[in-house]
Parts: structure tokens; C-alpha cells; sequence
């Protein structure tokens, strides 16, 4: 599928977009679900038809190991639910990239699609690491066989705990570009979220145990860093 860039990356809305963004109130978090080591929160959107959503869990890794997966878009259909395609576009440096993204929706309805930024970081004194993800819609055409997301605005936050475990939560707030009918809702909100949490649970990390990038610190247990392992139901 041919890429055609239409403008340039807004670095500095994306910084803004996430900054401002209310997913922090904690408050306003409404249990859903909270099966097979799995919970999952949503809340009402203010700028969204459909509800703004908090997946977690807990597994044993370690935090390279888990950016490396985050960072393999060619293996995300695999894992994230109803991921159709995901194509990358270029890597802008070593913790930022653009990804072409498809979403499988139920037939009549089209495939939703959209151009996703991303940019890793880490807080240098919890040493949790934090992949933010935000739209580009016009980054490139729209096709007439897909609808377009207004907008797909995202977090992966991966918090390291005692005994070599990572907490991850999974954030996001996404505009359909259409009008959200119930079954979009129910697979936007809740089902593809959930399933993708539970998939990554699954998702053998033996092939990322080498993986280290500079911009990711493991935290140290005596003085010695953790390495990579695999996940802990």
C-alpha cells in the first residue's frame, strides 16, 4: 500500500494533546471488569461517543523486554484484538515512530483506520517507562473502502514493581469518525481493549529477553539488574 504524507509531524500538539489530557482522575474510573488477572475501567469522554478506557494488568518481565513487543508493530495483529494491519510508516529516531493502523470491523460496516505517532519515555526516578500514542488522521489519504478515526489518542504505562513484576496499563480515548453505534461502542470501549490485555499475557517474550534500548534504565534488585524474563500468570 503506497504511503503519501500529506504534512509534517506536530511533535509539539502531540505534547500538548497528552498533557492536557483528564485520564489522571482517578475518580472518575468505573470497574468493568476484572477477570483473569485482567481489570478494566472506562469512563465518559467529553470530546468522545465512546467511553474513554483504563486496562490493566500485572506480569513478570522486564521493562526492555516489554518495549521490545510495544515497539514490534509487524507482530501486533497477532496480539492486539481485531488489529487487521499495521504498516510502519519510518522510524523518526529511536524512541519515535508512524504507523499506517487498520481496525477489523463486522461487515457492512468499513475497516476503521489511522495513522498513529508514538514516542517512548521514561521518568527517570520511578523509572516507569511510557509509550505515548496520538493521530495523525491526515497524515496521509483516506481510502474509500475505510473510515478514518477522528482521532486514536493513547498510553502504555509500564510501572516496575518488587520481584521482578511490571504493572502495565493500557489508556486510550478514541473518536470512530462516524457515528458510535452499540456494537461500536462494545468493541471500541470494552472488547478490544480487554481481549488485547488478555492476548499480551499470553504473548511469549523469550524472543525479546536480549532486547536493551539506551533511553530504558532496569531497575536493580542488590545492586544487580534485572534481565529479561518471561511472563508470570
Amino acid at each position: 500500500m503506497p504511503i503519501l504524507q500529506s504534512r509534517a509531524i506536530r511533535c509539539v500538539v502531540v505534547l500538548i494533546v497528552m498533557s492536557i489530557s483528564s485520564w489522571g482522575v482517578a475518580a472518575d474510573w468505573q470497574l468493568e471488569l476484572d477477570e483473569d488477572g485482567v481489570k478494566h475501567y472506562t469512563k465518559k469522554s467529553s470530546i468522545s461517543p465512546v467511553k474513554s478506557f483504563k486496562t490493566v494488568t500485572t506480569i513478570k518481565a522486564s521493562l526492555s523486554s516489554l518495549v521490545a513487543l510495544l515497539n514490534d508493530s509487524s507482530q501486533f495483529p497477532e496480539w492486539m484484538h481485531k488489529t487487521l494491519e499495521v504498516e510502519k510508516i519510518r522510524d523518526i529516531s529511536s524512541q519515535e515512530s508512524l504507523v499506517y493502523q487498520v481496525i477489523d470491523a463486522p461487515w457492512p460496516a468499513k475497516d476503521q483506520d489511522n495513522v498513529l505517532y508514538s514516542k517512548w519515555s521514561q521518568d527517570p526516578s520511578t523509572l516507569v517507562v511510557t509509550k505515548k500514542i496520538v493521530s495523525e488522521p491526515q497524515y496521509i489519504n483516506e481510502f474509500k473502502n475505510r473510515q478514518r478515526q477522528q482521532f486514536f489518542n493513547a498510553e502504555w504505562s509500564l510501572k516496575p514493581l518488587a520481584g521482578g513484576k511490571v504493572e502495565i496499563v493500557y489508556t486510550a480515548e478514541i473518536h470512530p469518525g462516524v457515528e458510535a453505534r452499540e456494537w461500536m461502542v462494545e468493541l471500541l470501549a470494552y472488547e478490544m481493549p480487554y481481549k488485547t490485555m488478555q492476548n499480551l499475557r499470553r504473548v511469549s517474550l523469550n524472543g525479546y529477553r536480549k532486547a536493551r534500548f539506551a533511553y530504558v534504565r532496569e531497575p536493580s534488585v542488590e545492586g544487580v539488574a534485572m534481565a529479561g524474563s518471561s511472563t508470570d500468570k
